[in-house]
């Protein structure tokens, strides 16, 4: 009897050794232009698409999905986990005509207004969120925008390897998480950037606000439809450009910690009726900040800030722009810090503003650790995932003044870079989180996605922060840690290692019991021969 319990345990042994290690699994539907394709992963993935090797699309999620508007190869690429798997999907061209939707022109519809944009020839030179500068010819679909008096933001962190400039904010409205700008002419995506697609005469270009990847220019609640006119004409920003208007430039990075979003000299605001009323001195002024007026937008820059006050009604008269405040975004780009064992972190802020600040200020600085309190509470948030804290790149503070959450801050998006190498050392893009420390010491982790890279190379995490502004830690979770003492957050995390946890594996039940039961019926088979 012991003999044959002995073998049994044995099969069993053997079964449980034998069992796969599951990868990363990745299904994809779709393939035709125009018409959606639809990635589903076992688990939550980082996915980027790419057309015929043109601008990477990123996505974050287990069911994403991505609309070809070209033929040809789209490849899909996900990771999660440390697993990474591609695929090739050949477009074809759909059934129904060209473009998507069929409906001939992206939006060209009766009820449709298009702008008349006059494109010069040569060109003009733009200002990416890096501070490089680059030459775009004024006759492709960036250089319509351009000309169309619209504020927009810029990075190039594709520029090296792509020669795209794709945009991350367009009139003071800045992408966040999945949603972004997204541009047609005549009705089709291409697969560059705007400032790589050249346009000609009578071409029809639409920039839109997209909520998803399968938004169009009819959904979208942003669209701005341009059409193409060679020549020189008065559209705002043609071939000329007066004092305080055209294309802004990035004021690049704060000199220091503490980045001021206060008004500038010749910038004044009242209350006319209950509304808030902006006037503007554009004379040109050596201060180191710069006020332009493009369309309706009002643009203050300074080095580490680039605010958009919006407005309904602007005029000007002898250099003085004023009109009525509808809404105020700021970029705040701060200095970098250097955390010992990593090397160089960064961040980058979009705020969302009732208001434009008076006076108000705020103070970036990074450290390299969690305080035993703030560490314990993400402790018992990471527990919730089945996860501890593997590692912390950084905390980012933010201390403000002149400003609240809630009242003068509406909403915030949080971007910080790390060394790719952390990245990897720690389980990849999939295991970081950013997460929010109020500044009461609640905790948070906010949805975290992957939002490319910086111009250095490190990856960009990105979070959106409805709360606003506090302290935000990029951290990696690895393994559940041991208890933590609830009833004492200000304790210090034990020095005892955690108990070793096997991760489960994604192998099937069936598949495993009927792997199972063969082995058994084998060894009992072979039990019973011997007796015989």
């Amino acid at each position: 009897m012991h003999h044959r319990l002995t073998l049994i345990c044995l099969l069993l042994a053997v079964a449980v050794c034998a069992l796969p290690v599951a990868a990363l699994t990745v299904e994809v539907s779709g393939s035709t232009a125009g018409s959606a394709v639809t990635v589903t992963c076992d688990e939550e993935a980082f996915v980027i698409f790419q057309e015929n090797n043109g601008t990477p699309i990123f996505v974050q999620g287990r069911t994403v999905r991505y609309i070809p508007y070209t033929t040809g190869t789209l490849s899909v690429t996900a990771t999660a986990g440390g697993e990474t798997t591609t695929r090739s999907v050949a477009i074809a061209k759909s059934g129904g005509g060209e473009g998507p939707g069929n409906g001939g022109g992206g939006g060209d519809s009766d009820s449709t207004v298009w702008k008349d944009v006059y494109l010069g020839s040569g060109t003009f030179n733009v200002t990416a969120e890096s501070g490089k500068s680059y030459s775009v010819d004024r006759r492709t679909a960036l250089g319509a925008l351009d000309a169309s008096g619209a504020s927009y933001v810029i990075r190039d962190s594709w520029y090296a390897a792509y020669g795209t400039l794709y945009l991350t904010s367009v009139n003071g409205r800045a992408g966040q998480g999945t949603s972004g700008w997204m541009y047609q002419v005549n009705g089709v995506s291409p697969a560059v950037g705007a400032n790589s697609h050249h346009v000609n005469n009578g071409d029809k270009v639409v920039f839109y606000y997209s909520e998803s990847m399968s938004a169009t220019p009819e959904t979208s609640t942003d669209p701005i439809y341009l059409k193409v006119v060679f020549g020189s004409g008065s559209s705002d920003g043609g071939d000329s450009e007066s004092a305080g208007t055209g294309t802004v430039a990035s004021p690049g990075p704060a000199t220091g910690p503490v980045i001021t979003l206060g008004l500038p000299a010749g910038v004044s605001i009242v209350t006319e009726g209950g509304m808030s009323r902006i006037t503007v001195d554009t004379t040109p002024r050596n201060t180191g900040e710069q006020v332009t007026v493009k369309g309706d937008r009002i643009i203050i820059a300074r080095p580490g800030l680039l605010m958009t006050v919006l407005t309904g009604d602007i005029t000007q008269t002898n250099g003085v722009a004023s009109g009525f405040i509808r809404g105020v975004t700021a970029e705040l780009d701060p200095v970098t810090g250097t955390i010992e064992g990593i090397g160089e972190v960064g961040g980058r802020i979009s705020l969302s503003l009732r208001g434009v600040p008076a006076e108000a200020q705020v103070n970036v600085t990074y450290v390299p650790a969690l305080t035993p309190a703030v560490r314990s509470a993400i402790a018992l948030v990471a527990a919730d995932e089945e996860k501890g804290i593997g590692a912390v790149a950084c905390v980012m503070h933010l201390e403000k003044t002149g400003i609240a959450n809630g009242e003068d801050i509406l909403g915030a998006t949080i971007r910080i870079s790390v060394p790719p190498a952390w990245v990897e050392e720690h389980g990849g893009a999939g295991a970081v989180r950013i997460a929010h420390i109020a500044d009461n010491g609640a905790v948070e982790f906010l949805e975290t996605h992957q939002a490319g890279t910086d111009s250095a190379g490190n990856p960009i995490f990105e979070a959106e922060s409805p709360s606003g502004l506090s302290g935000f830690a990029l951290l990696a979770l690895g393994e559940k840690e041991a208890p933590v003492n609830a009833t004492d957050p200000t304790a210090p995390p034990s020095t005892e290692a955690p108990p070793a946890t096997t991760t489960p594996q994604k192998t099937p039940i069936g598949i495993f019991t009927v792997f199972t039961g063969v082995l058994i019926g084998i060894g009992a088979y072979m039990i019973r021969k011997r007796d015989d």
